[in-house]
């Protein structure tokens, strides 16, 4: 072990257990954690360092691969099946791409290699810190925001998302009709879906349809059913969908997409509340609620021509404005953690979460498909996960186009040579994404391989 450069003291609260077979080593570990501020009992045995555990608590274990008395590995699991969520440093001076996976797999925080830089090692036990930090500050959003959205099904704690839920609380037992705006994506359905849920009508159906997706023939038989005979095709009684929704809630998703007959019929059995079947000649009553959504401006539609102003001004009763995800961001690390819980369950993987970079770059990303394009990516990463740990890159980090604006100034005066500032970049790159080489490869558009080349021919310590 090198030499530790002089520090004060930073946080005396800070437990290291540190597990090696060498009493020298651990004696040197004890001696340079105190110098920096941290508290730190050191063991040659792993049993003993269990029996420790199981009684006394720790910020992080620090643990040696080959031991005679059980491997790190070993030693990984066992702590892991009390506390998961102990960070696990793993060192060796048998270091390997293999040992390295392995450990990884287990639920290894991060790989040392041995023998190791005081200095090099506390910044990996800082980083291994402040990432359990994030996580566990998610983990208690997550169980607040379960005493707040998610009486509606909603994750969201922001000023924006309690504003909404106050909305909903305030309009849900008023049986009037409503307009929910909103981009693709953003959860209108679900918004409906709580007006209903939180009525005095809950009970009763909550009925969907969306009216994008069907022909104007199709969505009158679909709203009012039709009699047997009535078209080609027909050949019994079908019921309506807002006969099926009648004392409950009808939700009409994109209604913009409408013709303007089928507002006009539409505009009429919400007045009478009653309806006519397809091929029909008697009335029917029905006694249903109308909420409507729609990603375009009604008010501007009628303006053009394009939506009929009568009809507009039946729904028009309460309008509700779904935040876009990009308006709040706050709430990004608990949708997160909740897709990766919900998926994890779902796929039956072991996913402890993302790692701190990429659940920055999730919390920075543009999301212009809103919480829907964000749960699909969750759900990708889950599902092409090869460790615990989740990792992921935006594709548009990865585009070129506009790169002249992003590279450093360089001097008129001082120059260096091509592979130096590779070099240099190759070794930015690596540390901005906690050395995985596989994300800085990507990153860079090379393959692993010529990563390691490079690395090699650099001297870089991996």
């Amino acid at each position: 072990m090198q030499a530790l450069k002089k520090a004060q003291p930073v946080n005396s609260e800070i437990m290291i257990v540190f597990v090696d077979d060498d009493p020298v080593t651990g004696q040197v570990m004890k001696r340079q954690c105190h110098a920096v501020g941290y508290d730190c009992e050191i063991f040659q045995s792993p049993k003993k360092c269990l029996e420790y555990l199981s009684s006394n608590a720790a910020d992080i274990l620090v643990t040696d691969l080959r031991m005679p008395e059980m491997t790190g590995f070993d030693l990984l699991k066992e702590v892991h099946k009390t506390d998961p969520d102990l960070p696990v440093l793993v060192m060796t001076g048998y270091s390997s791409v293999e040992n390295a996976v392995e450990a990884m797999k287990l639920g290894a925080a991060d790989f040392i290699k041995k023998p190791f830089n005081f200095d090099e090692l506390r910044l990996t036990i800082d980083r291994s810190l402040q990432s359990k930090k994030l996580q566990l500050e998610n983990q208690l959003l997550k169980k607040r925001l379960r005493g707040h959205g998610n009486r509606f099904n909603m994750i969201g704690d922001s000023q924006i998302m309690r504003s909404l839920f106050n909305t909903i609380e305030k309009v849900a037992d008023v049986d009037c009709n409503v307009i929910i705006y909103g981009a693709s994506g953003v959860g209108k359905e679900l918004v409906a879906q709580a007006l209903h849920e939180s009525s005095k009508n809950s009970d009763a159906p909550f009925v969907v349809i969306d009216c994008g997706a069907l022909t104007e023939t199709l969505l009158e038989s679909e709203l009012f059913g039709h009699e047997k005979g009535a078209f080609t095709g027909a050949t019994q009684r079908k019921h309506g969908l807002m006969e099926a929704a009648s004392g409950g809630t009808l939700f009409l998703d994109e209604i913009s997409n409408i013709s303007d007959a089928m507002q006009k019929k539409l505009m009429r059995a919400i007045e009478e509340q009653h309806i006519t079947r397809v091929g029909g000649t008697s009335t029917i009553p029905v006694n249903v609620r109308i909420v409507v959504a729609t990603n375009q401006n009604l008010e501007e539609l009628v303006q053009q021509g394009k939506f009929r102003h009568d009809f507009y001004h039946r729904l028009n009763v309460v309008t509700i404005d779904v935040p876009t995800l990009d308006s709040r961001r706050e709430d990004i690390p608990a949708l997160v953690e909740s897709f990766v819980d919900e998926f994890a369950e779902r796929y039956k993987r072991k996913i402890s979460g993302f790692d701190t970079a990429s659940m920055r770059r999730l919390c920075n990303a543009s999301w212009p498909g809103n919480v829907r394009e964000l749960r699909n990516t969750v759900e990708r990463c889950v599902i092409l996960a090869d460790s615990p740990r989740l990792s992921w890159m935006s594709p548009a980090s990865l585009d070129t186009e506009g790169l002249e604006s992003r590279v450093t100034e360089f001097s008129d005066e001082e120059f260096v040579t091509l592979d130096a500032l590779e070099n240099a970049y190759i070794k930015h790159v690596l540390s901005c994404h906690d050395g995985k080489k596989s994300l800085t490869s990507q990153i860079l558009g090379i393959d692993k391989t010529t990563l390691w080349r490079k690395l090699k021919k650099a001297g870089i310590d991996e």
